[in-house]
């Protein structure tokens, strides 16, 4: 059921998410990619990082889902190390509309996703945190590696994990804030790129307010 202040003008918001409201105790916020959301103003490093959407039903992490989203990089450059070369967003909760919704998740938030690297080199995935307007910015020092065909769930407590700060607002982020809105999975690729292309998918990136546990996924 849609939130009673959905409307027309809103809509944009909304385009890709799926929202579940589970009371006060449980909320979450979940990105899919059933909609095939226009990728042409994602921030990408290079013209050879590229968006696509996979309905190969082979290829879903689970049965349910229709579409995964697939982050190509052909042709890496040899002398591209630990490039950060994409990131998936999740900034609804930008829109002042979402006030009340971003003071119950407060600092008790979890960012997770599904992915695998598919048949390329391996990715490292590094959570990020931005105020609105990103004038404050910060890394995880903690990044996850990854280099398997079949899907893995990831997740991470923002609060347990240690930041570098990329922005203009000095000090560790302080998670309670309201200014603290968007959250993000940085993508790098390793130190080396044997194979020389990244084919990296993922469905279902969330945040939530509680621990998230794992569905049935596909081998």
């Amino acid at each position: 059921m849609k939130p009673p202040w959905f409307g027309k003008e809103n809509s944009i918001f909304f385009f890709l998410l799926l929202m579940v409201f589970e009371g006060k105790a449980q909320q979450k916020i979940v990105l899919t990619y059933e909609d095939k959301p226009n990728t042409a103003n994602w921030w990408r490093d290079n013209h050879l990082v590229t968006f696509l959407f996979d309905e190969d039903k082979n290829h879903q992490q689970n049965k349910a889902s229709g579409v995964c989203l697939d982050v190509r990089w052909d042709s890496i450059p040899a002398n591209k190390s630990w490039c950060w070369f994409t990131d998936l967003k999740i900034d609804s909760l930008a829109n002042p509309v979402m006030d009340n919704l971003r003071a119950e998740f407060s600092d008790k938030i979890w960012l997770s996703c599904w992915c695998n690297t598919g048949q390329g080199d391996s990715v490292y995935i590094q959570p990020l945190i931005l105020t609105k307007g990103h004038k404050g910015k910060w890394g995880a020092k903690k990044m996850i590696g990854l280099a398997t065909s079949s899907w893995v769930f990831l997740k991470f407590k923002l609060a347990d994990l240690e930041w570098e700060n990329w922005g203009k607002i000095p000090g560790p982020p302080d998670l309670k804030t309201p200014e603290i809105r968007c959250f993000e999975l940085g993508l790098r690729n390793g130190n080396t790129s044997p194979k020389g292309f990244i084919d990296v998918r993922f469905d279902d990136v969330m945040i939530s307010n509680y621990e998230p546990f794992p569905n049935n996924p596909q081998p």
